[in-house]
């Protein structure tokens, strides 16, 4: 097809967000979730067909421009529109009786904010790609193991929450996570995932969805979201309510769930996996299966941020970690990732602040009342904040046996907790350590965690993982929403 030069001009599909991410034009598909980097000229090429161009008119642009043959431009800009055909970016006239799916089937390579592309280029430019809008701390439920102190009431003023979508695309920020809180308390939901979509923004929402009935589905599917990310702990009304401590949510989630993907929204089942419900875990994949759902899993846990420990004893034990791992039901570590924290991704709370990402919060970037994002992150505190995460080397660290099997994360590593420079053990110890001993590996001596051991590796890995932070032996560090 890249060689018939009487295509005709392409139309350009609803919903195709653009960005410019280190000079290269990035363009995302908010009806597939797909964001795609588009290189050489092919942003100007982009320009002109938004202006309605014809592809000879392109053609004669670039002959004039560049001085290259008349030939060569309308080669190089018809395989640039069949890439843009194939990712369902544009429609050509003609082609109706083709499928999304035989020209999907078109496509070999994985979208570039699926493969990690699209971050990598993020990162060169100095450019946010992925950021989490707290937009409330209000919520319905009390689940036993939040992080959020419900003494604060915070909600972002609307007007604030608009500024902030602006500048955030203005920046040439790709992807954005509405969360919370519970995000369905707030009555003007629906208008801010109005003016994320508009801006071209792939999103997802995160919620207990208590309060999606049947009008709020039909209402929710008209919108291009990429993910509806509800929170579910269990298979069974019993075990979900014991964490929620609420009787009836779990009807409501689920049911919630099934409107959503009856209408074709694509739904996420979040379990967060502590210690009496791991049991769970091995049903749930087959359970969110049968309503139409994907899933993930989490283990994470950390105290309240009015200071109460109390959440941390609900977590699994270093043996249920390494289950878990085996079983690949959670992905293993990686350990030659580059943190993106206060650089790539952040996290915006509903007062303002932004944090290096959506684990640490323990030191902010900025507060958006008060600074605009282009102030922030030009500013010298980032980049110097920036330094810090990526040189972040607690003391324990020194001698490890195992610091090339630990994922470089300074989050999991304890950054800027209280006595985070000399804790004992950290998350990314007790996670490197579960993973080691699924795949059937030694623990050193002079590892963090096998010092904790003293020896008895079997007596470490029954213990409750979050008991032992509590009991100060290990601090967890990592944030769950």
């Amino acid at each position: 097809m890249a060689d018939n030069f009487a295509i005709p001009t392409p139309v350009i599909r609803s919903k195709i967000g653009t960005r410019v991410i280190g000079g290269k034009l990035c363009l995302l598909n908010q009806n597939r979730a797909e964001g795609w980097i588009c290189a050489g000229s092919s942003r100007r090429v982009w320009e002109k067909l938004q202006k309605n161009a014809t592809i000879p008119e392109i053609a004669a642009d670039f002959q004039a421009k560049y001085g290259i043959s008349n030939e060569k431009a309308t080669a190089d800009i018809v395989r640039f529109v069949e890439h843009l055909w194939q990712r369902q970016i544009v429609d050509i006239p003609g082609r109706e009786h083709i499928t999304a799916e035989q020209r999907s089937a078109m496509v070999k390579q994985e979208p570039d904010n699926q493969s990690g592309k699209m971050f990598a280029l993020a990162t060169s430019a100095n450019t946010l790609c992925k950021m989490w809008i707290d937009l409330l701390i209000p919520c319905n439920l009390r689940c036993r193991h939040c992080y959020l102190d419900f003494s604060h009431k915070d909600i972002m003023p609307y007007d604030k929450v608009i500024d902030i979508v602006d500048q955030l695309a203005a920046h040439g920020a790709a992807e954005i996570i509405l969360t919370g809180g519970e995000i369905f308390m707030r009555k003007d939901l629906l208008d801010i995932i109005a003016h994320v979509e508009s801006h071209g923004f792939l999103f997802d929402l995160y919620t207990n969805a208590n309060y999606i009935d049947e009008p709020m589905a039909d209402k929710l599917a008209k919108f291009a979201i990429q993910t509806v990310q509800i929170s579910v702990y269990g298979t069974t009304a019993e075990t979900h309510e014991a964490i929620t401590k609420k009787a009836g949510t779990f009807d409501k989630s689920i049911t919630a769930a099934r409107l959503l993907t009856e209408r074709g929204v694509r739904v996420r089942l979040a379990c967060h996996v502590q210690h009496d419900n791991f049991e769970e875990v091995y049903k749930f994949p087959d359970f969110a299966k049968s309503i139409g759902a994907e899933y993930e899993f989490d283990t994470k846990l950390v105290p309240n941020r009015d200071g109460s420990m109390l959440p941390l004893g609900y977590g699994v034990t270093m043996a249920q970690q390494a289950e878990l791992y085996k079983a690949k039901l959670i992905k293993q570590p990686k350990t030659d990732t580059l943190c993106t924290a206060a650089v790539t991704k952040g996290r915006i709370s509903a007062a303002g602040d932004i944090y290096p990402c959506e684990l640490i919060n323990t030191a902010t970037v900025g507060n958006l009342y008060r600074n605009t994002l282009a102030e922030i992150w030009a500013s010298r505190w980032r980049t110097e904040l920036r330094s810090q995460i990526l040189g972040y080397k607690p003391h324990r660290c020194g001698g490890c046996g195992h610091s090339s099997d630990c994922v470089p994360c300074a989050a999991m590593r304890g950054f800027n907790l209280e006595n985070h420079m000399e804790a004992p053990v950290s998350e990314a110890c007790l996670l490197t350590t579960a993973d080691l001993i699924s795949r059937g590996k030694t623990i050193a001596d002079n590892s963090p965690a096998g010092a904790a051991a003293k020896g008895c590796v079997e007596h470490l890995m029954a213990k409750n993982v979050g008991r032992m932070i509590k009991d100060a032996l290990i601090q967890i560090t990592a944030a769950t929403g």
